[in-house]
């Protein structure tokens, strides 16, 4: 049976046959991420090219939109730094980051082409090492471990490590976050304990060693000041700071045996600052009935707990006034005493102190001037002797000078001794005239 004009319909069918038993390459190709190092090497391979190919073309970025970068048949206008290898493979030296993109390979056959993609990162390897460090959870019970590792592309893989073990791993972990280039761990605290060593690993596509940081974890430690003294009615500050915890610790302070467990909010008498490890409680106006005692600085984290007591010592204000004025007329009292004893027993004190000088003095000369010419009367010469001594007197004691006073005492020390001496002059005196 044949048809006018048209194939048979046995040749029709045969023809159909072998159309289907060709094999058709998939014109989307595969896709395949390289990484390369900036200033580094990277060579791009064209998979599975076919040895019927006519032509190997490379593009940078969409083929229907771009002008080829290289062929394998026509002379473009080349850069050094691309080069074929086997006449399919594309060769870039000294990497730079505006290299990095799609490429595609599209292999030129007789009847169809096949396209091969490929994308290229040109990376950069952090340059310095992991930073890590302990938190605590907002929750204030649970412990956080973040890891850091900034300034690399692509964002580096970072994992935390405990005892040679992956964290992820464990039963103990609650939750497992990773933004960029920070990871963060969260751990019960019901399975740490003092001094444990975490470990932070960090890895890069382009840097073969892995760089690590590690963190110790530690219960807190705490010192307070010596005990403290107010007076009532005045403010004192209790000082308690933390030497060491990791990671940071919450500080609070608490009554002591009063209201044990009572833990002091800030407010009224009370005032709580805390400036980094540094906690001070300010207590004003203070009172003997409910402010003394010891009080308790709480420091907490999720590793653990430590408390210290810090005593207060609350007393009545001294009267200063009181106790000056006591001592300033306690002072006037045993001065005034004390003048009225020598007042009191001054001439005969002075008596026998001129006694105990003259005791063991040789001669006493004594020179009397006197401008009364008149020695009948025995008054009228004492009188004289009285007053000329007043005006000027010389005694001559073991060769020294002694002004009118010694002699004033002298003679005001004992009337009955003045009387025998005046009475002796006066015979000395009745001698002299004779003579």
């Amino acid at each position: 049976m044949r048809f006018p004009g048209r194939t048979p319909p046995a040749r029709f069918f045969l023809l159909l046959c072998v159309w289907r038993l060709v094999p058709r390459r998939d014109a989307t190709g595969t896709e395949e991420v390289v990484f390369g190092k900036v200033g580094g090497s990277i060579l791009l391979l064209c998979r599975n090219v076919s040895k019927e190919a006519t032509e190997v073309l490379w593009f940078q970025g969409d083929p229907h939109s771009f002008p080829p970068l290289f062929s394998s048949r026509v002379a473009f206008p080349q850069d050094v730094r691309f080069s074929l290898v086997d006449n399919s493979s594309l060769s870039i030296t000294e990497l730079r980051a505006q290299d990095e993109g799609n490429y595609t390979c599209k292999e030129v056959l007789n009847k169809t082409d096949h396209e091969h993609r490929v994308q290229l990162l040109v990376a950069s390897p952090p340059q310095s090492t992991p930073k890590c460090w302990a938190e605590t959870s907002s929750s204030g019970l649970m412990l956080q471990l973040v890891c850091s590792w900034p300034g690399g592309y692509p964002h580096p893989t970072l994992h935390w490590r405990e005892e040679g073990q992956d964290l992820e791993n464990s039963s103990w972990v609650l939750s497992s976050t990773s933004s960029s280039d920070t990871h963060v761990e969260t751990l019960n605290s019901s399975h740490l304990s003092h001094r444990k060593v975490f470990k932070c690993v960090g890895s890069h596509v382009v840097r073969q060693e892995e760089p690590t940081c590690t963190v110790e974890i530690k219960i807190p430690s705490l010192e307070s000041d010596p005990p403290k003294t107010c007076f009532v009615g005045d403010s004192v500050t209790l000082t308690c700071r933390v030497t060491e915890s990791i990671p940071s610790a919450r500080l609070t302070w608490l009554r002591g045996i009063a209201q044990p467990g009572a833990e002091i909010q800030p407010g009224g008498r009370y005032l709580i600052a805390q400036e980094g490890n540094v906690s001070r409680l300010t207590i004003q106006n203070c009172s003997q009935a409910t402010d003394g005692g010891c009080y308790v600085c709480k420091a907490q984290n999720p590793v653990g707990l430590r408390e210290l007591f810090v005593c207060l010592t609350v007393k009545q204000p001294v009267n200063i006034v009181g106790v000056v004025g006591a001592v300033v007329v306690l002072s006037l009292l045993a001065v005034l005493t004390v003048t009225g004893v020598v007042l009191y027993y001054s001439p005969r004190l002075c008596l026998r102190g001129a006694a105990f000088r003259n005791h063991d003095s040789g001669d006493v000369l004594v020179l009397v001037d006197s401008d009364d010419d008149d020695d009948d009367d025995d008054n009228g010469e004492e009188e004289a002797m009285s007053s000329s001594a007043k005006q000027e007197v010389l005694a001559l004691v073991n060769g020294s000078s002694v002004r009118a006073p010694y002699l004033n005492c002298l003679m005001e020390g004992d009337d009955g001794e003045q009387h025998g001496s005046g009475s002796e002059e006066g015979v000395r005196g009745e001698e002299t005239q004779g003579s």
